[in-house]
């Protein structure tokens, strides 16, 4: 209890800010009228008409007239690994798009740097505009016979973690162990049960009796709806659907219509980015973006404003504090100058303001990391294209070979065959046709394994590319119509630390630096974003017409969802959880 808060919500105590003449848009009854606020100490005192002793001679007053006054957006799933960029650049991106808090679970940068690595990241987002809530991650990721990984997450660390102040659940609870019976499933629901906090779901193409049986242990949310089906399937057995739309992901239009064309309530869904790139927000925004996609779909304003605050609030099981201007609650505030286009002209967040007129003018510090986040990339020997090429019998003409099929907005892979020339001993791509060659290399100096296969979806004429951020191992993939470009492209990866590369002719074309895990930049957003731009530009060049491929190929290398995946162990059987041979059959 604050005395101060209290003193000032009954008019006897000058608040720190006050805003007037604003229209509020009150997401726990839908209304949008005219009032006034009172802020104190970082909180929101009273919301209504003010007394005059609550505007002394330190007040600072905003005249909000013309603006519609909205909660601070919430993003209940996100990983800003994904945007590539530091969490102080993330955090500057996102504030002026409205964003004023984000679910990010730190798995990525565990997987690459361990306990230390989500210690560095936690410290760094402290006292900035954006947020971080911590979920946590929910299954041990270790080593075996599926991936190769820098860290690993033990048992002792999961509660360690889940007691902490940034801490707001279980992300990503994956379906089959439930389903299975895990016991280690079950002891982290009931730690969470524990400490009062949400269990989020991950469970893709979840239907029927196993969705009962999912949603039976506790199961709060999910995000991994790709139609209105799956998506109103999962609402009916009480998840909260978190409706995703990012840079490779691009699920809304498809599931926003169990709203549109069923008229389900909205009260229990929310609007999410999953994965997005810093071109993404440099282009399109962040939730505000979301919010015209979803009003232009068909959604009422205030419930799509409503899928960005308080709904995500009590998702995450934070609505005591965010998700709603109303007294109490933390003083996070967006200012609307155009609601159906959901135009952001100013925030205050923690109760300072960030963004006025537009414009940041928040000052952001330079991010300091140790030594664990840096020089990641260490790389057994220099890779040849030899390393790269899968072989068989060196009489074979002809191979039968299993090919991953790369969708161009799902993270759902098919599970293809194609029939490729063998030439002495080594497997041909099929450009002509799109089966290129795939190769991940494991980085972090145990072994130098690689896993090799074919991919068809990336449409790559011509050179390679190459990432070191794969979820969820992180080792170094690449793709391309020839081994030598995709060899340039590795090597580079490891000369900067992590990176995107595009090779061809032997030379690298385009580049961006990741050296923070291989995974992060130190540039610019908009520096990084225009980078980006002239390497995607340049794939589309070539035929590629996905919209975020190297996003897509972050995903392919995840074996959690459906049908095939590929680490540096090999190609991975998504739905039997083991590595299989990529070559069905030869022919000599």
């Amino acid at each position: 209890m604050n005395n101060h808060v209290i003193d000032v919500a009954l008019g006897n105590a000058p608040a720190d800010m006050v805003i007037k003449n604003g229209r509020l848009l009150n997401v726990h009854t839908g209304e949008i009228y005219e009032t006034e606020i009172a802020i104190a100490d970082k909180v929101i005192a009273a919301v209504g008409s003010l007394s005059e002793n609550t505007i002394g001679e330190n007040t600072k007053v905003i005249d909000a007239q013309g603006k519609i006054m909205a909660p601070g957006f919430i993003d209940a799933h996100i990983h800003f690994e994904s945007s590539m960029l530091s969490f102080t650049e993330f955090s500057r991106m996102l504030v002026k798009h409205g964003t004023t808090a984000v679910a990010t679970d730190l798995m990525e940068i565990a997987i690459v740097a361990g306990e230390e690595g989500i210690n560095n990241v936690l410290r760094e987002s402290e006292g900035l505009p954006v947020k971080l809530l911590q979920p946590i991650p929910a299954f041990m990721s270790e080593e075996g016979e599926l991936q190769t990984i820098g860290a690993a997450l033990y048992p002792e660390m999961i509660e360690k973690l889940i007691k902490g102040p940034h801490a707001v659940g279980l992300a990503e609870v994956l379906y089959p162990p439930i389903i299975n019976k895990s016991p280690l499933s079950a002891w982290m629901l009931e730690l969470a049960e524990k400490y009062g906090k949400t269990a989020e779901g991950h469970a893709p193409e979840l239907y029927g009796a196993q969705l009962n049986a999912y949603a039976s242990a506790g199961i709060r949310s999910d995000h991994e709806s790709t139609n209105k089906e799956e998506a109103l399937g999962k609402l009916r057995a009480g998840l909260r659907v978190l409706i995703r739309e990012g840079s490779a992901a691009q699920d809304l239009d498809a599931v926003i219509k169990m709203i549109t064309e069923n008229h389900v309530d909205t009260r229990h869904c929310a609007l999410v980015s999953d994965d997005i790139d810093m071109l993404h927000i440099y282009e399109k925004g962040h939730l505000d973006y979301k919010v015209r996609k979803a009003i232009k779909d068909g959604v009422n304003p205030i419930n799509a404003i409503q899928m960005v605050t308080l709904n995500p609030a009590e998702s995450l099981k934070i609505d005591s504090k965010y998700g709603s201007i109303a007294p109490g609650k933390c003083a996070d505030i967006v200012f609307l100058s155009d609601l159906e286009n959901c135009v952001v002209d100013g925030v205050i967040s923690n109760g300072e303001v960030v963004v006025e007129n537009g414009k940041t003018v928040y000052e952001f510090k330079k991010p300091e990391y140790t030594s664990v986040m840096l020089n990641t990339v260490k790389l057994s020997k220099v890779i040849t294209g030899d390393d790269l090429v899968l072989t068989t019998d060196k009489n074979a003409k002809k191979a039968k070979v299993r090919v991953i099929g790369a969708q161009p907005t799902s993270l759902l892979t098919d599970a293809l065959e194609a029939d490729l020339d063998v030439v002495d001993g080594v497997i041909q791509p099929d450009v002509a046709n799109d089966v290129l060659r795939i190769a991940t290399v494991e980085r972090y100096g145990k072994g130098g394994s690689i896993g090799k296969s074919f991919i068809k979806g990336f449409k790559i004429s011509k050179g390679a590319i190459a990432t070191s951020m794969g979820h969820d191992h992180h080792n170094i993939t690449v793709v391309g119509s020839n081994a030598d470009d995709m060899a340039v492209a590795v090597n580079r990866i490891k000369e900067l630390n992590g990176g995107l590369i595009i090779a061809e002719d032997g030379k690298v074309k385009y580049e961006l630096p990741l050296p923070i895990c291989g995974l992060l930049t130190d540039l610019s957003g908009e520096e990084s974003a225009l980078i980006l731009k002239k390497m995607q530009d340049d794939l589309r060049a070539k035929g590629c017409q996905m919209d975020s491929p190297y996003m897509t190929l972050a995903f392919i290398t995840l074996i959690f969802i459906p049908f095939y995946g590929i680490t540096d162990k090999g190609l991975v059987d998504v739905i039997n959880g083991k590595v299989i041979d990529p070559i069905i059959s030869v022919e000599c």
